[in-house]
C-alpha cells in the first residue's frame, strides 16, 4: 500500500513538473511572438518575396550584426508557433 501511495505522490510530482514547464514555455513563446510583432519580422520576410536570409531580416529591421545570434534564436522559438 506504501508503495502505491509513493507512486502516485511521483506521478504528482511529475504532473505539476509538466504544468510547470508547459507555462514556462507558453510564457517564452508569447514573448517571442511579442518580440517578432515589436520588430516587425513578418514585414522584413514579405518585403524579400516570402523568403529571406536571416542577415536580409536583420538589414530589414536594423539589427545589429552582432545580435543576429540573438535572432536566429528568436526565428527558431517562433518556427513551431506560427510561419511568419
Amino acid at each position: 500500500m506504501a508503495l502505491t501511495v509513493k507512486s502516485t505522490d511521483d506521478q504528482a510530482v511529475l504532473d505539476a513538473e509538466h504544468e510547470l514547464w508547459a507555462t514556462t514555455f507558453s510564457y517564452i513563446k508569447s514573448m517571442a511572438l511579442k518580440s517578432a510583432l515589436d520588430l516587425r519580422l513578418a514585414d522584413a520576410i514579405h518585403h524579400h518575396g516570402g523568403a529571406a536570409t536571416l542577415p536580409q531580416i536583420a538589414a530589414r529591421v536594423a539589427v545589429h550584426p552582432s545580435k543576429i545570434p540573438c535572432l536566429r534564436r528568436l526565428m527558431r522559438t517562433l518556427t513551431p508557433v506560427s510561419r511568419l
